[in-house]
């Protein structure tokens, strides 16, 4: 049988441990046939194989997204771009709501995303009147960039049904004013909630469209595997899994997804029949996803100590104790692999506490549970994960984007400095991911690694020295571990025979170059399953 494609004169970093570097590599179909050296591989050639000559060029492992939010991110490419920068001011912010509204016309939902009050001139969460002021006729209900804010308008509110009696809902907080009056702010996806169950869903074709453009930014990013991890959180769910399931049918999806589902979603899928680990190559149901508190920038995350710019705030717990621990023992009783968000060290320590009870009751041996984001997770608590076989995914973008406001508003010096503990899960053996939790940061895997390697905040600081890890630590995160915490370490995520040809061409070796450089590696070529998916325009 003819090879199809002989891949020769490379720096092939295979994350393989039998064989760590190779100079070519053959690719039959959809897998790699075989990896050596250049000579090795002359054997393959014959008149019907290609031969591509890399150069000398790197060849890295396609990149596993452990934690991100294609489909969210996604929905982002239908509202209005409410970030800073590209907004400076209120005002601006304002402006391009407006001019949502006169595209939309009157009468029609308007949605935003990526507000963030720390970083916009003013300093200050949005309220009802500004959103009054930019769209008069229209409901409007714009994101906060950590995702558990939203600002909603009048007569959002009032579609709702959200006024002075409005009871708080639990694990959320409707904001009101001295007088009782709500001022637009929603906390947690609970008050979210009570708006978006009025709000009509993206179709099917929209969403399919910008997933097309969602596929693409991730191949310029080197990356041909990502979670989709919040399926549900913005009640698109059912719309999400029949766009994927329908550009997979038409040989459209390339990337492949392992769906992480809100639990509520997951729920009703298990009701009817549906088990985890089902699915193609391309589309997976895995997690069940699970929320315990909310992010330390909007002052939500559960802290065992207050904020430091709000001494007498700690942050909530979604769910009480004992609520958390039946939905843990529900789902890991059934073998169900279970993703926990987790910022907090209090959020944190619940969140063990429900996964130690749940394995206690009902010993499993490879259950693979992940803990999402978990920021502030202590030295004990790292142990406590190695025991427990538990992968924590660390948000390790937070350094570089949030690490100056951590030290100077939200957590203080001491704290901020052991955001994502690295160096000890590293001490502890401990295997974990790194995500970039696109849209809240851009999708970047070379750029996480050089967060983790170097974790300089943006006004330049480092932020807890010890806690860096070394580039290849860096790069096992997010390549063979990625594999291992969707149980597809055979599948993906090394380069060896046998396992999907998923593979990036980058301009310099991740390994070898000054640390303080990573970031500066440009992705050259994505291959998925031997295909092509994206080539830089030109390979210097």
């Amino acid at each position: 049988m003819a090879t199809e494609q002989i891949f020769v004169n490379a720096c092939v970093v295979t994350m393989n441990d039998a064989l760590p570097s190779a100079q070519a590599f053959a690719v039959r179909g959809d897998r790699f046939a075989a990896v050596g050296s250049n000579q090795e591989l002359q054997g393959w050639a014959d008149r019907e194989s290609r031969v591509v000559d890399l150069g000398g060029r790197t060849v890295v492992p396609g990149f596993i997204e452990s934690h991100s939010h294609p489909s969210l991110y996604a929905l982002t490419l239908l509202q209005a771009d409410c970030r800073t920068p590209p907004c400076r001011t209120v005002v601006e912010v304002k402006e391009r709501v407006k001019a949502m509204a006169g595209t939309l016309g009157v009468g029609r939902w308007v949605r935003g995303w990526g507000y963030d009050d720390t970083l916009i001139a003013e300093r200050r969460h949005l309220n009802r009147a500004d959103l009054d002021d930019a769209a008069p006729a229209n409901p409007v209900l714009v994101s906060h960039v950590s995702g558990h804010l939203a600002y909603a308008n009048s007569l959002a509110l009032a579609i709702a049904g959200i006024g002075s009696g409005t009871p708080q809902p639990a694990g959320g907080e409707i904001q009101r004013d001295e007088r009782g009056v709500p001022t637009g702010l929603l906390k947690e996806h609970a008050a979210q909630e009570l708006v978006l169950e009025h709000i009509p869903p993206y179709s099917t074709p929209e969403l399919k469209g910008v997933l097309g453009r969602t596929m693409s930014v991730y191949h310029q990013a080197g990356i041909t595997s990502s979670h989709d991890a919040a399926v549900g959180y913005f009640r698109e769910g059912r719309q999400v899994f029949q766009a994927y399931g329908e550009l997979e049918e038409e040989g459209r999806l390339e990337l492949r997804i392992y769906l992480n589902v809100v639990e509520e979603l997951y729920r009703d899928l298990q009701d009817r029949g549906t088990d985890t680990r089902f699915g193609s190559g391309r589309l997976r149901l895995g997690c069940v996803k699970l929320f315990q508190d909310g992010s330390i920038q909007a002052l939500t995350a559960a802290l065992e100590e207050p904020y430091q710019n709000a001494p007498g705030r700690r942050g909530d717990l979604v769910h009480p104790q004992d609520a958390l621990d039946e939905l843990v023992e529900r789902y890991h009783s059934r073998g169900i692999q279970v993703a926990i968000h987790a910022n907090g060290d209090r959020a944190i320590e619940s969140t063990l506490q429900a996964l130690e009870r749940a394995q206690r009751l009902h010993p499993r041996d490879d259950a693979r549970h992940l803990i999402i984001h978990c920021q502030l997770a202590s030295r004990d608590q790292i142990r406590r994960m190695k025991r427990l076989g538990v992968i924590p995914s660390f948000f390790v973008n937070h350094v570089y984007y949030w690490g100056d406001r951590h030290v100077a508003l939200f957590l203080g010096p001491e704290r901020a400095a052991r955001i994502d503990p690295l160096g000890a899960a590293v001490q502890e053996e401990l295997i974990f991911t790194l995500h970039s939790d696109l849209p809240v940061t851009p999708v970047d895997p070379l750029f996480s690694m050089h967060c983790a390697v170097n974790r300089r905040t943006r006004g330049g600081m480092v932020l807890g020295p010890e806690e860096r890890i070394s580039p290849v630590e860096a790069l096992r995160a997010y390549t063979v571990h990625g594999a291992y915490c969707s149980f597809e370490e055979n599948a993906k995520g090394s380069i060896e025979v046998g396992k999907a040809a998923d593979f990036v061409v980058v301009s310099e070796n991740p390994l070898r170059v000054p640390p303080e450089r990573i970031r500066e590696i440009r992705v050259l070529r994505t291959v998925l399953g031997g295909r092509t998916v994206y080539e830089a325009c030109h390979e210097d």
